[in-house]
């Protein structure tokens, strides 16, 4: 707004009351006497003061002119008195009450209109213009911008004011704008509503981990009411579940795990780690049936993935029949093998990841690596969104692509097709072909971890594409690729380190140079001095014959002991041998001496029998039988045998040689034959032989 109009200005404004023309009204001006100044600007003339017009002009023509020059953009005037500063206590309570849309719409509104007013109080003073501002806004000829500032400036709670202003109106946005500025003009908030007396009964209702729906709840409310508070329809109830809280609304319909997906939540960052410092596993149940490797029946492997949290590399994996710690164990040994040593081992409370094979201080797997293990709280799955994220990015999309996936999406219909036909397969030859075998899995999952390390990966840092050129997110495999180039090398082990790694180990004590494992003694001279001391024993699951024992706090190899070295035989071979011949000798004396015997018995020959005579078959019997024996002396006594109780290991380790002496082609008696073609059928040889094959021998019950 100009609070000064050349005369060129004043005849282009159309004034009633005034020349059209830029001559005749200077003319008039030097008539009248108005209040001038030479002009500044280029072209020189006179510049004529609106205020002093103002109070010359006709009453239409000065409301044309204040319309105008309100309407006319200009600096603004240098006696606009500034508002007073707002107070500390008034920042502090802005700063703590975060204000509302319609709350900052209000105070802006009310602020634009107090500025209308000082630009017209240059000319007509404070009263006039606050007057001149109220006319104009009830006839609706305030500048457009303004008009459409009135009903927002008297709004109130959020909903659109009236379009009109009163002047005890503007007076109080004055003084508020003087005390405390701008911040004095923004409206209070509305009162929170007080609940319903109903509401805390209607909460207990729908508060239940039943989660009984609305219409339900409604039914057994009017009862739960005290005497004398009405009940409310069923859309009073929504609306005032609505205006509650998510947390309150569904606190008791979840337990306090399930709650906390609806509670605020920390991002862990993975800024300033390197690779390997901080890995991540879990075990998950695979959602397609896959042939079993003993019986071809389906079944659901487990399978266990290692992933480094920085790159979101999957460097490790193993499958099995169930989640353990051999499963676990055979997918850190793989990712240790393949990437190399990791520092921290993050995962959750699965009997797999707690159990002393792998987090026992000294002969724990972990412990052996130098990685330190950390558990997530038990029910958090929140904690470890990377390796359940993981989960469906790379296990549960590759048991989509099988015909046999039967994750909860999968059509039911189709579902129960394909296990008919897979049950008919199975009773027509013993295999189906919508089960994929063992071998093929193996392979199959080789691939698909494969393709997931190299497919482009959201959480990581966006790359230009070497091909398309278009802008996209690194994959784990190049961000690994990336730390390389950077400088990070990973800790590796050698050949030797790794295959001791894959041995259990034991704490035992050592005596006169034996140490004991439940399935046998190991004994070695090198563990003689070392008597009465704590060592680490370990073995191979699938060779008992020898055992490596090293220091307990250091680790350092002592002897690698063998099964039963110092046993020797009772007696030497030849003393035993001496002594079986001594007693055939024996027992041919007492025959002999048993034959004189019977012939003594006999008696003298009281009648003379002719050689033709015949002796009864009875006698003739019983002199072959004393002739040959003094014939053919009997054969010494084999030793006694011994059987040892048949146990299950036992008859499994029976059937086991059977069969590698059956495949050496070397000659098997007709009595093991016909006993192992009878065992071979039995469930527990199926089971047993399930166990062997996945854990070897030295898993099997005594």
């Amino acid at each position: 707004m100009r609070a000064w109009l050349t005369a060129s200005q004043l005849a282009d404004l159309k004034l009633p009351g005034l020349p059209g023309s830029e001559s005749a009204t200077i003319r008039r001006a030097r008539r009248e006497g108005w209040a001038a100044r030479k002009r500044t600007d280029r072209g020189g003339g006179s510049e004529y003061c609106v205020q002093s017009l103002l109070k010359s002009l006709p009453e239409g023509a000065r409301r044309s002119l204040l319309k105008a020059v309100s309407e006319t953009a200009g600096d603004k005037p240098a006696d606009l008195p500034a508002p007073a500063k707002p107070s500390r206590a008034i920042e502090l309570a802005a700063l703590a009450q975060p204000l509302a849309d319609w709350q900052l719409r209000c105070a802006e509104a009310r602020a634009a209109i107090l500025l209308e007013v000082e630009r017209l109080a240059c000319f007509v003073g404070v009263e006039g213009a606050i007057e001149e501002v109220v006319q104009l806004a009830a006839a609706g000829e305030l500048r457009p911008d303004l008009q459409e500032l009135v009903s927002a400036a008297n709004a109130r709670t959020g909903k659109e004011g009236k379009r009109t202003l009163s002047t005890r109106t503007i007076k109080r946005w004055r003084s508020l704008h003087g005390t405390g500025g701008i911040d004095a003009l923004t409206p209070a908030a509305p009162a929170p509503t007080a609940p319903p007396a109903w509401g805390a009964a209607l909460l207990k209702l729908y508060n239940t981990p039943t989660k009984r729906s609305l219409a339900a709840v409604m039914e057994d409310l009017p009862a739960a009411l005290p005497e004398g508070i009405p009940c409310p329809d069923y859309h009073a109830a929504r609306r005032f579940l609505a205006r509650v809280s998510i947390v309150d609304r569904e606190r008791g319909r979840h337990g306090p795990n399930g709650l906390l997906k609806f509670k605020g939540f920390k991002r862990r960052s993975t800024e300033g780690l390197q690779p390997l410092d901080v890995v991540t596993a879990d075990g998950h149940s695979f959602k397609a049936d896959v042939a079993h490797p003993v019986h071809g029946k389906p079944f659901r492997p487990e399978v266990c993935a290692l992933q480094d949290v920085t790159t979101r590399y999957v460097f490790g994996w193993s499958t099995g029949l169930a989640e353990s710690s051999h499963v676990v164990m055979d997918s850190i040994r793989h990712g240790v093998s393949s990437l190399g040593l990791f520092a921290l081992f993050y995962t959750d409370n699965g009997s797999g990841f707690v159990a002393k094979a792998m987090t026992a201080d000294v002969t724990g797997f972990l412990s052996r690596l130098g990685a330190t293990p950390d558990n997530s709280l038990p029910g958090r799955a929140q904690s470890r969104g990377k390796i359940e994220r993981l989960q469906s990015t790379l296990w549960k999309r590759a048991a989509r692509k099988l015909p046999s996936y039967s994750g909860r999406d999968m059509d039911g219909e189709a579902r129960r097709k394909v296990v008919k036909l897979i049950t008919k397969d199975l009773k027509a030859c013993g295999a189906s072909r919508f089960l994929i075998g063992w071998q093929d899995f193996l392979d199959f999952c080789t691939a698909e971890v494969e393709a997931y390390n190299n497919r482009p990966h959201r959480s990581l840092k966006r790359i230009h594409d070497e091909v398309t050129g278009k802008l996209r997110h690194q994959s784990p495999a190049e961000a690994l690729e990336e730390h390389r180039l950077n400088g990070w090398v990973p800790d590796t082990l050698t050949p030797e380190a790794m295959t001791d790694l894959w041995r259990p180990y034991e704490i035992r004590t050592t005596a006169r140079g034996e140490v004991r494992l439940p399935w046998g003694t190991y004994y070695a001279q090198e563990l003689v001095p070392f008597g009465g001391e704590k060592v680490r024993v370990g073995y191979d699951i699938h060779d008992g014959s020898k055992a490596w024992v090293r220091t307990l706090e250091e680790g350092r190899l002592i002897a690698i002991a063998i099964r039963d070295a110092n046993v020797v035989p009772e007696q030497p071979a030849s003393k035993v041998e001496y002594a079986r011949q001594r007693r055939a000798a024996g027992r041919e004396k007492l025959l002999t001496k048993h034959i004189e015997e019977v012939r003594a018995e006999l008696g003298p020959a009281l009648i003379e029998l002719s050689a033709e005579q015949e002796f009864s078959p009875a006698i003739e019997a019983r002199q072959r039988e004393i002739e040959a024996e003094l014939l053919h002396p009997m054969p010494a006594e084999p030793d006694p045998v011994v059987r040892q109780l048949e146990t299950r290991r036992t008859r499994f380790l029976r059937a086991l040689d059977i069969e590698e002496r059956l495949k050496a082609g070397e000659p098997v008696s007709a009595e093991d034959e016909r006993w192992h073609s009878v065992y071979s059928t039995q469930p527990e040889y199926r089971a047993t032989r399930h166990i062997y094959e996945d854990f070897g021998a030295d898993a099997l019950e005594a």
